[in-house]
Parts: C-alpha cells; sequence; structure tokens
C-alpha cells in the first residue's frame, strides 16, 4: 500500500494504524502545492456481494456526510473526500500535527484538577456541536483527543463510522439485527457496551478519561460498589463541587446521569477555583494499566484453586454416591512452586457430572467451535437464570459460579487437548511471555500487533447471546496454543473484579 496513489490524487506514505475492518495512512495530496498532509481511511467491508456492497456503500456516503457537517468545527478534522476504488471505501482527513492527550496521562502521575477540569470544557465544548447534530461519537478516550500544536487546543477525532459499516457486515452474515458494540472497554458506559448508546454516553466516557487523568489509573483498574457505580473518591483529592459533577458524569443508569452536555458545562461554571498543584505520583505496580489482564488473573486463579483442590482430595461432586475421587498421598497444602511446576500430564482424570456431558462430547470429537459456545453456555447457567437468560453475566450471580465447575470445565478442555487448550495452557503462556498479557494475547491469536482483538462478537437481541461475527471468529480448525476458549466473549462484561472476588472465596 506504501506509494500508492488512490484516486489518482493521493499518496499513501505510511500507516498509522489497523482495525479488522479499516486501515489508516498518512498520505500526501499530490494535485495540492507543497503536497500537504492528510489522512487516509481505508474502509474493506470483506464481503464480494453486489447487493451488500451496495447498501455499505449507501451507509458509508450517509456518514461520510455527517463527517463532512462535523467538521465544520475548528476542533473536528474536516473531510476533504471520500471515494470507492476497487469496491473498497476510502475517507481523506485533515491531518492534525499534534500528539495524543494519552502521551500526557503517565500512569501512576496524577494530573492537577484544575487542568482535569480545562480538558473537561474544551471536549464538552466539541461535544455540544457533535450532539446538535444527533451524533454520538462512541470512542471518546485519551488517544481520541490530539493536542494541536498549533494552538495547544485539543481536537477530537476518529467518529465510528468504520464501526458503522462493519456493523452492517455484521448483520449481512448474520441474516438478523445483531447489536455491536462501538467503542473502547473500559471508557464504554455499560447501555453502550449492550449496542445503545445516547448522547450521555459520551459523558461517561469523558468522566472515565478524567478519572484516568485524576488518580493515574487506567479506566479498567477500578472497582465497583453493590450499585455499579465506580469508586474512584480515595484514589483522587478534588473539591467536593467537582467530585459532584464527576460522579453524576459516571452514573451507571444513564437516566441518573446528565442528560444534555449543557447541563454539565452549567455546573462547570459554577465551581470554586481548583487547585493547580499536582498530586504525588501514586505507585501503580500493584495492578498495570492494561484492560485485558483481569481475564488472566482469573484463569490463573482457577488454576491455583483447581490444583490446591485436587491435592487436598476435594471431591466437587460429592452429592453423587456414584462419583469418587481418589486423594493424593498427601493431603498437606501445596507450595508456590506447583503452579509454576504444573503440567497437563499431572492433572488426573475426573468423573464428568452428566451436566457437563455436552461439552465432554464436542471435546471428545474435537470440535472446537461448539465446545467454546458450549462452555460460554456452561458458565452462564453456572452463574444463573438472569446470566443465562440475557447471554451476558449478571453481576449478582457471580457468587454462584462454583469452584467445581471452574475446575471440570478446565480439565475438560486440558485432557481433551493434549495440554494445548484450556485455561491452565492460557496461564502457563502468561508466565512463559514474562506475564506480559500483551504479547500473551498475540502469542494466542487474540490480539494483533497493534493491541487490537483480531476476535469480536456481537450481540444478537434475537438470541440472547453474544455472537461471533463471521471474518472475526477465533481459529477452530488449528487454533494456537491457548487460543481456546475464548474468555473475552461478553464485551458488556464490567464485573471481571467481582469474578476475581467469587475465585478467592473458592480457594480459601
Amino acid at each position: 500500500m506504501i506509494g500508492r496513489l488512490l484516486d489518482r490524487r493521493y499518496r499513501i506514505m505510511k500507516e498509522l494504524a489497523e482495525g479488522g475492518f479499516s486501515q489508516t495512512y498518512l498520505a500526501e495530496d499530490t494535485r495540492l502545492p507543497k503536497n500537504p498532509k492528510c489522512v487516509v481511511k481505508h474502509l474493506n467491508p470483506t464481503i464480494d456481494d453486489p447487493i451488500f456492497t451496495q447498501k455499505a456503500l449507501e451507509l458509508f456516503k450517509a456518514e461520510a456526510e455527517t463527517l463532512q457537517e462535523l467538521g465544520r468545527h475548528d476542533r473536528i478534522p474536516q473531510l476533504y473526500a471520500y471515494f470507492q476504488e476497487n469496491k473498497e471505501f476510502y475517507l481523506v482527513q485533515e491531518y492534525i500535527a499534534g500528539h495524543p492527550l494519552s502521551t500526557e496521562m503517565v500512569p501512576g502521575s496524577q494530573m492537577a484538577e484544575a487542568r482535569v477540569a480545562q480538558i473537561i470544557k474544551e471536549v464538552l465544548e466539541i461535544l455540544q456541536f457533535v450532539h446538535h447534530y444527533n451524533v454520538i461519537h462512541r470512542d471518546i478516550k485519551p488517544s481520541n483527543l490530539i493536542r494541536r500544536h498549533s494552538d495547544g487546543k485539543l481536537v477530537l477525532i476518529d467518529f465510528g463510522t468504520v464501526k458503522q459499516v462493519q456493523m452492517e457486515v455484521a448483520n449481512a452474515h448474520h441474516k438478523a439485527r445483531v447489536t455491536l458494540p462501538i467503542g473502547t472497554p473500559g471508557y464504554m458506559s455499560y447501555e453502550q457496551a449492550r449496542g445503545q448508546s445516547v448522547s450521555s454516553s459520551d459523558i461517561y466516557s469523558l468522566g472515565m478519561v478524567a478519572l484516568q487523568a485524576l488518580t493515574g489509573k487506567h479506566p479498567s483498574q477500578f472497582s465497583r460498589d453493590r450499585d455499579n457505580e465506580i469508586i474512584w473518591h480515595k484514589y483522587a483529592k478534588v473539591t467536593r463541587e467537582f467530585a459532584t459533577i464527576l460522579d453524576r458524569m459516571l452514573r451507571c443508569n444513564p437516566r441518573d446521569r446528565y442528560q444534555t452536555v449543557d447541563e454539565v458545562l452549567k455546573d462547570m461554571a459554577k465551581l470554586p477555583k481548583l487547585s493547580t498543584a499536582s498530586p504525588r505520583i501514586t505507585d501503580d505496580r500493584e495492578v498495570p494499566p492494561r484492560p485485558w489482564l483481569l481475564p488472566s488473573a482469573i484463569a490463573c486463579l482457577i488454576i491455583a484453586t483447581g490444583s490446591y483442590l485436587l491435592a487436598t482430595g476435594w471431591n466437587p461432586l460429592r452429592y453423587d454416591s456414584s462419583i469418587t475421587i481418589k486423594p493424593t498421598a498427601s493431603p498437606t497444602p501445596l507450595p508456590s512452586s506447583y503452579l509454576e511446576a504444573i503440567s497437563p500430564q499431572a492433572v488426573p482424570t475426573i468423573p464428568i457430572d452428566r451436566n457437563y456431558a455436552q461439552l465432554r462430547s464436542y471435546l471428545d470429537a474435537k470440535d472446537w467451535k461448539e465446545a467454546d459456545n458450549e462452555t460460554y453456555l456452561s458458565l452462564l447457567k453456572a452463574a444463573g437464570n438472569q446470566s443465562y437468560n440475557d447471554g451476558s453475566f449478571h453481576p449478582d450471580e457471580f457468587k454462584q459460579i462454583s469452584c467445581a465447575d471452574l475446575v471440570l470445565i478446565d480439565q475438560l478442555w486440558t485432557q481433551a487437548s493434549n495440554g494445548k487448550l484450556g485455561l491452565s495452557a492460557q496461564k502457563k503462556l502468561y508466565a512463559a511471555n514474562d506475564k506480559d498479557i500483551h504479547k500473551t494475547y498475540e502469542v494466542m491469536g487474540w490480539m494483533n500487533s497493534f493491541g487490537e482483538l483480531v476476535i469480536e462478537t456481537a450481540y444478537n437481541r434475537q438470541t440472547a447471546r453474544w455472537e461471533y461475527l463471521e471474518s472475526r471468529q477465533p481459529n477452530f480448525k488449528a487454533p494456537p496454543t491457548g487460543h481456546l476458549p475464548f474468555l473475552l466473549r461478553d464485551s458488556a462484561n464490567k464485573n471481571l473484579e467481582k469474578i476475581i472476588a467469587v475465585l478467592y472465596r473458592c480457594s480459601s
């Protein structure tokens, strides 16, 4: 692609970013004096179907026209052109010389509240214009806010055009209306993760950016209370009035949130003088700011739990007198080194409860696709009726997932794959890659080198299940080590910390 001339005008200079359905390039306009830089976004629908291509083109044009209107704002990149070439779509936008706000937000470093308030005000002014056109950005995060070098102002980039076309791809494959979450985990509100964004979803995301700036913590690091509200006050030193505004921006229920940008700006204008002193740098080493770390921590705890239970001879299925487990020679607690030395061969065969007969059947047949889906359904059943009916893990039902369920599911996968698949295999890869979760997910085939998930799901309202997008499924034919079962299927799940709490209870 580098060096290619698009539309006989835009010469590609280098790649800036890559996703599953699009690539973003830095280009130069060869028809203007001095060949000014621009940004070209390439969208590839991946479906060679004339009817679909026409529908996607119509959607693409509609989204491009919206971007053209929004580009009238001084702090939103202008849309220069959009065109179709070889059944693929291209957007050409203004290049913003600057740096992303994320570079100013060093993990563990806390910004002064006055500086954070200024960030909020600047972004709200842009959203005020965006929402006036009944557009929801849906991906407010530090990397989508560019600090323009010419004047120091924040510019909002990367609207949801690519994801809209991607949703059309999903619907064409499923032949049913599916809901595709648009946004970034951690910054998304609960309703947005379910594909039901409202204008206050942008307000929530901006509130998460503010918390990250104030505390030096990534959004994935915050725990929640029993009402599913974020626990953050103990990590930041802010005035009571500012904290009240942030709390309302971040309400879990969108009806309890600010409904409009104007409401937030009105309250921001009433704030007293805020501190300009930067708080101390916090020690953030305990939990790295990576949104993918928690599932791996879960896998590690599952293995630790299973190892302990098996070694002590505890029988999770003792209610069935026909099923027995032989205890090991010594019931003494395991040394910590055992967890590192555990191997597939060391895991004994356990008689399986009848509820897992279907999973065992799929695994014995090496039908990894059905086994992955059955694992998803089995965990929903283990959680409770509401989780199973909704297809998403309900926060009040995590405690009902028993140690027996987790241990048995992992052992079924381990035995059927000779240790190649299952939570044990995933835990080993994590350790082998120096506990670098990004690298681990890349090795397992869940993520690309840019840190983006290559496996995506969409919520099908008709079946009430999270289903894989046709062109974004796991590799079921020849899964790499640790590739299955896929743990990030329910992208609306914001309660992974509660799952960990359940596993701590199991291992106590």
